[in-house]
């Protein structure tokens, strides 16, 4: 139970001055959950680490499942800036969907540790990181949604008859649903992608 009931406010509302602060406290955040996971992220450390008040840390966190997941939310976002510079590869919708699984896959099992503990907070259950989780699944599905669209002139392939977005909702249910099997120890980190990969070429072939 977080000492604050407040719901945090949103990111486009802060000042120059606490995005800032509010940055900082997830690279300290980030820190140590790559070093040490779920359990080395405490939020009095984190507090400490990014040289604010627990009381402050609350307001733009409520509780650390809410913390991890923005968390996550930053790592997504960061996904979406690169596929932007870097627009994914392939002459195929799926071709390019694959291409941005690889690459989404890549960054998680980058740092093990803080994708564990991301991971774990979007499945937590806390019904008061709801916002936050649905913002992660919605991006997910964007990424998704324009690795569809023709790489040459930007038009989306995506025609809501054909079953495309039905298609990117359960593409995105199997990839949490693998990431929970890989942080669970039930799968390995090297069967996520073939998973995914597959699914894929069912769902968008």
């Amino acid at each position: 139970m977080s000492p604050i009931e407040v719901d945090p406010p949103p990111v486009e509302s802060l000042t120059a001055t606490q995005k800032d602060r509010r940055e900082r406290i997830l690279r300290v955040a980030g820190t140590l959950a790559t070093e040490g996971g779920w359990d080395a992220v405490q939020m009095r450390e984190v507090a400490q680490g990014a040289d604010v008040a627990l009381g402050t840390l609350y307001r733009y966190f409520p509780s650390k499942e809410y913390l991890l997941v923005s968390m996550m939310i930053g790592e997504v976002g960061a996904l979406a800036e690169r596929l932007a510079v870097k627009p994914p590869q392939g002459d195929e919708p799926v071709d390019r969907v694959i291409d941005v699984l690889q690459r989404a896959n890549a960054a998680l099992q980058r740092r093990p540790q803080a994708t564990i503990a991301t991971i774990r907070a979007l499945v937590s259950g806390n019904t008061d990181i709801a916002p936050a989780v649905n913002e992660t699944f919605e991006m997910m599905r964007q990424i998704v949604s324009g690795a569809l669209e023709d790489s040459a002139d930007g038009e989306s392939n995506v025609d809501p008859h054909n079953g495309y977005a039905v298609s990117i909702e359960l593409l995105s249910d199997i990839w949490l649903a693998a990431l929970v099997a890989w942080i669970s120890g039930v799968e390995s980190d090297e069967s996520v992608l073939p998973k995914l990969e597959q699914a894929a070429r069912v769902l968008f072939a």
